[in-house]
């Protein structure tokens, strides 16, 4: 029988701050099977730091599977552990964030209403709260917004790399490799970007949060340092961004 989602939440250098991450997961995912869901729980260990390791192999969470790479490169780790995934949808997590304990099955509702009507579509939570090395509260827009418009893809990311998805979706737009050192880098920003082009829908589900830990250094800071942007895409064409998203 296929599993409805499969959770992944990537770990690499994190070790006490993981303590919050795994019981915000755990929640969702309890409340994500009272709701009738099956669910797949994989912790990724990229080149995880061996303090990293030795917190992940703790037996509080023995009832995670624990997956180890050595990509170096959370799209490619990304990439690689799908396969191995038995959900219809995949959501992801990083191991130092945390999300709100209806997103899971409140997300899984939106996708599945969406397919019924015949969407292709990808999910967002609706509030961004950024904590720790900075403050601030960002509302994401779905792509039917009035709100929304393609020219904004011109100076950052309208969403976040968590999101949930069918894996299709991510078995038809793989995640690129970061080259930080030559200035490319938000593969994240560069899927939203691919799958908009594609056709696929971004929805924002109401009352869903994501809690963004934003450390002193991360490869988001890393990539702002050194002014990395995301690769030339024909879909940002000057005659073609404005047919991205729905109904364009």
């Amino acid at each position: 029988m296929t599993t409805d989602l499969t959770l992944i939440v990537t770990a690499h250098d994190e070790t006490a701050v993981c303590g919050p991450t795994m019981r915000s997961a755990d929640l969702a995912v309890a409340a994500a099977r009272a709701a009738g869901l099956t669910v797949q729980t994989v912790i990724g260990l990229d080149r995880a730091t061996d303090a990293t390791t030795a917190y992940v192999r703790q037996p509080r969470f023995d009832h995670w599977e624990r997956w180890e790479y050595d990509e170096g490169d959370l799209g490619r780790v990304r990439n690689a552990m799908l396969p191995r995934t038995d959900g219809r949808l995949i959501a992801f997590l990083d191991a130092d964030d945390l999300f709100s304990e209806n997103w899971l099955a409140e997300a899984v509702v939106a996708l599945d209403a969406a397919a019924e009507r015949g969407e292709r579509a990808i999910a967002h939570p609706e509030l961004n709260m950024v904590f720790d090395g900075t403050r601030s509260v960002l509302v994401n827009i779905p792509d039917d917004s009035p709100l929304f418009t393609p020219h904004y893809l011109y100076v950052r990311h309208c969403y976040d790399s968590l999101c949930m998805a069918p894996r299709e979706a991510h078995l038809e737009i793989p995640y690129v490799s970061r080259d930080v050192p030559n200035g490319l880098s938000y593969q994240d920003f560069q899927f939203t970007i691919e799958t908009l082009d594609a056709g696929w829908r971004h929805l924002v589900v109401p009352d869903t949060i994501i809690f963004k830990r934003r450390r002193d250094y991360s490869l988001v800071t890393e990539s702002n340092t050194r002014k990395s942007v995301v690769r030339s895409l024909p879909a940002m064409a000057i005659d073609r961004v404005r047919t991205l998203g729905a109904g364009r």
